[in-house]
């Protein structure tokens, strides 16, 4: 160490202290921030070797860290390099197609080129983000960015105004993200359908096979016409997947990149489950759906909408699927039976055409306090079912009950109630005389009926064409299996009126 160094000047004598000192004292004049002053030549030399230093080990900290993200770089490279050769001998040697070759060709392009741009590395950016964030966070993000496309939907958009949890729920749990690229086929003709599809982004066209009536979905019976339609965001495709099992009934091709929603049928099923009301809901609407599909066997499309009035799935306070009409006095046991039991199985079974009836089973004496509406329940009511007892004819109010019927176009029932000591007598052409004449009935009975708008003449033809059909017996002092039988055989006589929906296509 020179004798004229700033350090023994100062009195510093401890060596390895005076070192560190001095790297301090470098960076001190390097930074400009040093109150000492250079004394010597060697302090100069010093310093400036550890300035080069110091310089030289920052470049190759820069330089190595270079030449290790290049190495990565071109490892990469040539792993790709090495997969797109492996590609090539795959379809060569099993000597795959030439259009399913570009295919496979097309999609190992876009995969590397997704790391930095396209659909695919939105939807992978989307994926990656959702999830470094909490479920919490991930249930309120898909509701509020999947829903409005779900709601394109009919179905959904009524479900998510009664059914708040359950639509949240399968925004999270049912739906997932997919892509299909430019000129890559989705789904074809006759292909098993999963999944409801709804269209985010991007251009498709849809090519519907329309099958003519007696040849099945791949025309294997004839040759069918095509028509094609262009696909784009807001569009659905394969609704019927959720209420029935479903093959395609055309293809849908990308003719740009695209991204969509896909809403996996069988998750949506485990969804539903866990809600009562929500299943309710949806056992309605597929019911009406179902039917609508059933009018159009021959022209099934994977882009079937269905705008129809819910008003058909919700409750019906004011429409009955049976109204019981009989003598009280003769048959007010008997119809109470059927009441009860015929109300326990039809709200058993969701699918029953009654089951979203308030009051699906109707007898006046239960379930009316005001005779002067009685023409209005019959009216609303799919089916008549007359519990037929000797005094039933003579019951000017059964009589009002049977034109009604008539004339609104209900299902007419006649029942034979079976109890000892009682035999109901078929009406003959001496009755229907006596009844057109006035004479059959009492006065009183006969101003009734003409207050109430029967025309006698209609009230006998209506009376006819009852009496054409054979009764059906039914035997409450019988055993329970015999009773249960001839239940069915009531029930399955009584008929649903279709529905009114408007189908759009």
């Amino acid at each position: 160490m020179c004798t004229d160094s700033w350090i023994l000047k100062d009195g510093l004598d401890d060596k390895v202290g005076n070192y560190l000192m001095a790297v301090h004292w470098v960076l001190g004049q390097l930074q400009g921030t040093s109150t000492f002053q250079l004394e010597s030549h060697f302090e100069f030399s010093f310093a400036a070797l550890v300035a080069v230093l110091g310089v030289t080990l920052i470049h190759y900290s820069w330089a190595s860290s270079s030449a290790l993200l290049r190495a990565s770089r071109i490892l990469e490279d040539l792993q790709w390099v090495e997969l797109q050769r492996a590609c090539r001998r795959y379809l060569k040697d099993r000597q795959v197609s030439e259009s399913l070759a570009l295919r496979v060709q097309k999609h190992m392009a876009a995969g590397k080129t997704s790391k930095t741009s396209g659909v695919h590395w939105r939807i992978n950016a989307e994926v990656k983000l959702l999830e470094a964030l909490p479920e919490t966070l991930q249930v309120e993000l898909h509701e509020q960015t999947r829903l409005p496309l779900l709601q394109c939907a009919h179905f959904f958009l009524s479900l998510s105004s009664t059914s708040h949890a359950a639509v949240r729920e399968l925004c999270h749990e049912a739906i997932s993200a997919a892509v299909i690229l430019a000129r890559d086929v989705c789904f074809d003709l006759g292909e098993s359908c999963c999944v409801v599809r709804f269209i985010e982004s991007g251009e498709l066209r849809y090519v519907h096979s329309e099958v003519p009536s007696g040849m099945d979905s791949r025309g294997s019976r004839g040759i069918s016409s095509q028509h094609i339609r262009e696909v784009g965001p807001e569009d659905y495709l394969s609704e019927a997947v959720l209420w029935t099992k479903w093959e395609h009934c055309g293809s849908l091709i990308a003719r740009r990149d695209s991204a969509m929603l896909e809403l996996h049928a069988d998750r949506f099923e485990a969804v539903v489950a866990n809600h009562e009301t929500t299943c309710l809901h949806c056992t309605r609407y597929a019911r009406v759906f179902l039917w609508n599909l059933h009018r159009n066997l021959d022209n099934l499309s994977d882009m079937i909408s269905t705008p129809m009035d819910m008003s058909s799935c919700e409750v019906k306070q004011d429409s009955h699927f049976i109204f019981i009409s009989h003598f009280k006095k003769e048959s007010g046991t008997e119809a109470t039976l059927l009441l009860e039991a015929a109300t326990h199985i039809i709200c058993e079974d969701p699918l029953h055409p009654g089951s979203n009836m308030a009051v699906p089973v109707f007898i006046d004496s239960e379930s009316l306090s005001d005779l002067s509406t009685v023409r209005h329940h019959v009216s609303m009511s799919d089916n008549l079912v007359l519990l037929l007892t000797p005094g039933f004819l003579l019951r000017p109010w059964c009589l009002v009950e049977v034109a009604t019927a008539a004339a609104s176009g209900a299902n007419i029932v006649p029942v034979l109630v079976q109890r000892p000591g009682i035999e109901f007598v078929y009406p003959e052409e001496a009755y229907y005389s006596r009844l057109l004449s006035g004479s059959a009935l009492s006065a009183t009975d006969m101003n009734l009926l003409s207050s109430e708008g029967v025309a006698l003449d209609v009230l006998v033809s209506s009376l006819r064409q009852v009496f054409r059909q054979i009764a059906l017996p039914f035997s409450p002092h019988k055993s329970a299996n015999i009773r249960q039988a001839e239940l069915k055989d009531i029930l399955n006589r009584c008929a649903s009126r279709p529905p009114s929906p408007s189908v759009g296509g």
